[in-house]
């Protein structure tokens, strides 16, 4: 990323959260639940013109979904952009969006899943830090996450740059005894592996690299993660953080646990910790995409602890 980071204005009670489809369709009841969400907590709502369209599996054509996250970009009201949910297309606006007027309009975007394509893109091509954190999907629930939802909303509206996350379930199966630090970038593993090759792919040369997955059997786990190798990805990386998989079925692969096959797919020599929770499990540990962080494996308990906040200091 060749342009200096940019942070973006903390939010606050009474700010107004843009609400956009970049993905697939979103059911108009969720959407409606969503919106509801929101403003209970105290914040003003604008839904974005295409939020509820549907294409088949695409929510309306990349041409709308790219015009209004643009257009929550440039609406000086908005601090908060929240994707109304995940599933596929978010890719398709890479080439459309703006990153040199994002850059000098930097609101608060959140996403995971597919949508986290675009927090890498925009902090690649335009400097301004993004969150992998919750989706409109994790607050449009019956029951929204507890953690989840104080870790969000302490990370988008305050300073968390020396807090630290004790991870008493992370298991660190490489680099016991090692302290590293990078900025972070990626997120859903197919989504971020779309990526490699293109001008929109943060670097990652002594990054934090976490990766996650859903719905995907190991096979193609490791498909995915044996592109990444050979892109030379895990070469070059400070450390991997891999998330709690969900419902990614073993089927016949040779490895007799997850770690063992995460092991023998990314090779190399990087330190490794996984059974972190931040992607499609109900409680999310957010990260800054750009900010740096220091992974602490010396003690019995590994620590992870943000270096940089999401939002600039007031």
């Amino acid at each position: 990323m060749g342009t200096s980071t940019v942070w973006p204005v903390a939010v606050q009670l009474g700010d107004a959260v843009a609400i956009v489809s970049t993905s697939s369709p979103v059911a108009r009841a969720d959407l409606d639940r969503l919106v509801e969400y929101f403003n209970d907590r105290g914040y003003k709502v604008k839904v974005a013109p295409g939020a509820d369209a549907a294409t088949g599996y695409l929510a309306g054509s990349a041409e709308q979904r790219a015009a209004d996250l643009m257009a929550a970009f440039a609406d000086p009201a908005v601090r908060l952009i929240v994707p109304a949910t995940g599933g596929i297309g978010a890719a398709q606006l890479l080439n459309m969006l703006d990153y040199e007027f994002i850059r000098a309009n930097p609101k608060v975007f959140t996403g995971i899943s597919d949508p986290s394509i675009l927090g890498n893109a925009i902090f690649q091509c335009s400097g301004v830090v993004t969150l992998h954190g919750p989706s409109g999907y994790d607050f449009f629930q019956p029951d929204v996450n507890a953690a989840t939802e104080t870790a969000f909303w302490q990370i988008v509206s305050s300073t968390v740059a020396g807090q630290e996350v004790n991870g008493e379930q992370w298991r660190v199966i490489r680099g016991v005894g090692t302290q590293p630090t990078g900025h972070v970038v990626g997120g859903h593993l197919r989504t971020i592996r779309t990526l490699i090759g293109t001008p929109w792919m943060p670097e990652t040369r002594g990054a934090v690299l976490p990766l996650e997955e859903v719905f995907a059997p190991w096979v193609r786990i490791e498909q995915a993660l044996t592109h990444l190798r050979l892109a030379g990805v895990f070469e070059q990386i400070a450390a991997l953080i891999v998330g709690v998989p969900v419902d990614c079925e073993q089927g016949d692969a040779p490895d007799q646990d997850w770690d063992e096959m995460i092991l023998r797919c990314v090779g190399g020599t990087c330190p490794v910790v996984t059974n972190v929770e931040f992607g499609h499990t109900p409680a999310k540990l957010p990260f800054v995409i750009g900010g740096r962080v220091t992974l602490d494996l010396w003690g019995a308990t590994p620590t992870l602890r943000y270096l940089d906040s999401l939002v600039a200091a007031s």
